[in-house]
């Protein structure tokens, strides 16, 4: 995949700013498992959920945008998981998913995103795809 090297997201500060995202996403997700949360927390949590999802949701559309071919990065490792982190959130919007809690674990997806920003992880999927080839 061919991609421009002046995306936003890949400059230091919003880089540090998702992977803080990514990492708040997780804690938040964890706290939201703890029983008997005072409704005032639930509303916290969850306005923190939407707006987590929107960043990522920019990010998503802002690579795709800046991604040469599009379908390249749709189709790409790093493409799978910035959508996996954010499909979630929006099945959860268009289905009534309260008996599949299930589709809640593929928000811990986002770690996966983590990848994006190692450098050791980069240079081991990099060795993968050259002897794949």
């Amino acid at each position: 995949m061919n991609k421009r090297k002046d995306c936003f997201w890949d400059k230091p500060g919003p880089t540090w700013v998702i992977i803080t995202l990514i990492l708040y996403s997780v804690l938040t997700f964890s706290l939201e498992t703890i029983p008997n949360l005072s409704p005032p927390v639930k509303t916290f949590l969850r306005c923190s959920e939407f707006v987590v999802v929107i960043i990522f949701t920019l990010e998503y559309l802002t690579r795709l945008y800046k991604a040469k071919p599009r379908l390249g990065f749709v189709f790409s490792f790093y493409g799978i998981i910035d959508l996996l982190a954010i499909l979630p959130f929006y099945l959860m919007l268009a289905v009534d998913l309260r008996a599949l809690r299930l589709f809640r674990l593929l928000r811990l997806a986002r770690l996966l995103k983590l990848t994006r920003y190692s450098n050791a992880i980069r240079r081991f999927s990099k060795a993968l795809y050259t002897v794949k080839e």
